[in-house]
């Protein structure tokens, strides 16, 4: 059987007749010109389209080829300016972030491992002559971050006795501890400076989810398991007052040992002189510059020229800017990645698991039970890789995705591989599952850990239903049938079972840290009920080894695969194409050039003021309607202002 085209005979429309035989007018001259507009309008879109997608490629073929090329002068300064917040990986696919950039709604972050590059190979590159400090543009960074880099920093003193300056306009106390690594911070005559200590503030959800017919069932073990506290008390309990205060007050002390040390002060003084800003500023005639300058934190006040010819006294002039010779951080990765020639046979991979630890897959900035498995399990078939280290930065969340990461990582030392851990800002609860079984545990004296602890939420709403006259009804085979249904009330007899299968998952969870550290069940059920330490508490009650940084866990990691000769590092994590990255570069590239932003100031508006409670309701957000999740997690994060 055969297809072919009908063709349809065209008659000339002023000559048609009706079935009345009626002769039909010919159009009018008005009916044209409407239906000549929108085909005009058409074509004129269809042309403007191709003009504009021509533009775009037409610039995209210029900003590559006219880019100019990175060039390091001798006696060059580094700036290290981390802009955003501090993380260990960019947060999102590459083609998310890509889109979030076009809609004006990205985040700015920056990777701790390129500081940390940076800084390293600063200390013996001849070519620059200063470190210099610059905190402006960091949103965020953890205390734990901020120890890090002061040894990174140290070393790099140590290594090259290059001075390193700081400079600044305004900061934050967690800024003022990054520009406080120096050796001398300058700050703008009109700098704005206020610490306030650390704190742990939420939104409590009770009374509105009461107002809204919504009931919370919360099965735990641990007075100090507080995470869910949120969605079924109006105000933080006394445990967990006792409990954040203990850490924080920890932490604050590391904070100011660390200034206090720098600057050459005691530690009374330097409480005096936050607890009297205030009067201290008054004395000074409102001139907090002055201020701070009187009271020994910073060492010179001085405009941007100024400062600018200051540092080209250290480094060298620039006739063309007016300023010094100097290379941005991200230049400096790009430019010495580039110049490396050598690659080593035997590597180390570092794989990342930062974010709120969820069920499946899940992209960079959470961890996914299957992803983050995945990535280990790359490491572990991949001959080259003689070491892994995990880097943890994670409250925890899911338990079953925790356990599914501890079961791969156990696979990895079956395999003959050693498994460092680097605890980053926090490695608490499920962050903490994922590393008890490590074969060494490295954390900053700053990182939060502990909250050994699980507990399950459940959510019911037969009175939302019943307030617009709808009602739940029906009969089964068993007491159990319906059991989950979230439009009924909760059973009894299912309550009584899930409190029990939290309980059984919490002596898991202790008998397998006892196993781990070579602990006392009993001894860890009295450090454990959801109570959160510091490192330092941690490293006495044996929940960890030693305190230190990733290099700390990279060298362990080598000289446990006895590689300390040679090896690279590599970081386990998706990977675009080299036509994904030309493609995504040039779109970028061409988006910052045009300026284009797809969200409105409103949108984005709304954005910032949903993101402060979208982080503890993500989990609630993740779960699966009809279950009750086992979660070990812990919001126990602190400002990284």
């Amino acid at each position: 059987m055969t297809f072919g085209r009908c063709k349809l005979d065209k008659k000339p429309y002023s000559t048609s007749m009706n079935t009345n035989n009626n002769p039909i007018q010919q159009a009018s001259f008005l009916s044209k010109v409407i239906s000549f507009v929108p085909n005009t309008l058409v074509k004129l879109a269809n042309f403007t389209r191709h003009i504009i997608l021509l533009l775009i490629f037409f610039i995209i073929i210029m900003y590559l080829f006219t880019s100019n090329k990175i060039i390091l002068k001798n006696h060059s300064a580094l700036i290290i300016a981390p802009s955003g917040f501090v993380v260990n990986q960019y947060s999102g696919t590459p083609s998310e972030k890509f889109i979030k950039q076009l809609q004006g709604t990205d985040v700015p972050e920056t990777q701790m491992r390129d500081l940390l590059m940076a800084i390293n190979q600063a200390a013996t590159d001849e070519r620059i002559d200063v470190l210099v400090l610059s905190p402006d543009l960091m949103w965020g960074i953890g205390l734990a971050d901020l120890k890090e880099l002061e040894s990174a920093i140290e070393s790099f003193r140590n290594i090259s006795s290059k001075p390193v300056i700081a400079i600044a306009e305004n900061m934050s106390q967690n800024q003022y501890y990054f520009a406080n690594l120096a050796d001398e911070i300058i700050i703008d005559p009109q700098a704005f400076m206020f610490f306030q200590g650390y704190g742990s503030y939420r939104n409590y959800y009770k009374d509105g989810l009461d107002k809204l017919g919504v009931d919370v069932h919360l099965f735990r073990v641990g007075e100090y398991k507080s995470a869910a506290e949120p969605y079924f008390r109006n105000d933080m309990s006394v445990e967990a007052k006792e409990a954040s205060l203990h850490y924080m007050n920890d932490l604050w002390e590391t904070y100011l040992n660390g200034i206090a040390s720098k600057r050459n002060i005691s530690l009374e003084e330097i409480k005096s002189i936050i607890e009297n800003q205030a009067n201290l500023l008054k004395d000074s005639n409102g001139n907090m510059a002055q201020m701070y300058k009187n009271s020994g934190l910073v060492d010179q006040i001085k405009n941007d020229h100024f400062k600018k010819k200051y540092i080209a006294g250290l480094s060298s002039f620039d006739d063309k800017s007016g300023g010094y010779h100097h290379i941005g951080f991200n230049d400096y990765i790009t430019l010495i990645n580039q110049e490396k020639t050598v690659t080593n046979s035997n590597k180390i991979a570092v794989v990342v698991a930062e974010g709120t630890i969820l069920n499946g897959d899940q992209e960079a900035g959470a961890i996914g039970g299957v992803t983050t498995s995945n990535m280990l399990r790359e490491a572990r078939l991949d001959p080259s890789v003689k070491a892994v280290v995990l880097r943890v930065n994670s409250g925890g969340g899911a338990v079953f995705a925790s356990e599914q990461i501890r079961r791969e990582i156990d696979a990895i030392k079956v395999a003959g591989k050693p498994v460092i851990v680097s605890m980053g800002n926090v490695a608490a609860s499920g962050g903490y599952w994922i590393s008890m079984t490590a074969d060494k545990i490295y954390a900053s004296e700053a990182t939060i850990t502990g909250s050994i602890g699980i507990y399950g939420l459940f959510m019911t709403y037969p009175k939302v239903l019943e307030k617009i006259g709808v009602h739940t009804d029906g009969v089964g085979t068993t007491n159990w049938a319906g059991a989950f249904r979230t439009d009924k009330e909760l059973n009894k007899d299912l309550a009584t079972l899930i409190q029990a299968n939290i309980d059984y998952g919490y002596q898991q969870f202790i008998t397998a840290v006892a196993s781990a550290r070579g602990l006392e069940v009993d001894m860890v059920d009295t450090i454990a009920r959801g109570r959160v330490w510091t490192a330092k508490q941690a490293k006495e009650l044996g929940l960890i080894d030693a305190i230190g940084g990733l290099n700390d866990a990279l060298a362990e990691a080598a000289q446990r695969a006895n590689i300390t000769d040679k090896y690279d590092v590599v970081w386990v994590e998706q990977e675009l194409t080299a036509m994904q990255q030309f493609f995504m570069t040039s779109l970028a590239k061409t988006s910052h050039y045009l300026d284009i932003n797809w969200m409105t100031k409103e949108q984005q508006a709304m954005q910032r003021l949903l993101s402060p409670i979208e982080k503890s309701l993500s989990l609630i957000l993740h779960a699966k309607q009809g279950q009750v999740t086992q979660y070990a997690h812990c919001l126990c994060d602190i400002s990284l202002q």
